[in-house]
């Protein structure tokens, strides 16, 4: 949808949004964006630290680290 129609139907929007816990994803100028309702995004931060309190996220995070180690410039050298 584009910011037009967002600024049109806005009130239907919000409206559909506190019924379904939704989002609106639009664009404008070729960039896209989302208005999430306050609920779904506290769900979203929240599963967000449950899945980086993980063994698997820290060993993630922990290789990412070394390539970065060894593709940065001083490790170039």
């Amino acid at each position: 949808m584009s910011l037009q129609e967002v600024r049109e139907n806005l009130t239907d929007l919000v409206k559909a949004m506190v019924k379904g816990k939704g989002r609106v994803e639009f664009v404008e100028n070729g960039e896209r964006f989302v208005i999430l309702c306050k609920d779904e995004l506290d769900s979203l931060e929240k599963a967000i630290n449950i899945l980086s309190d993980t063994s698997e996220f820290r060993d993630i995070c922990s290789s990412m680290n070394q390539l970065a180690a060894a593709t940065s410039p001083a490790a170039m050298a």
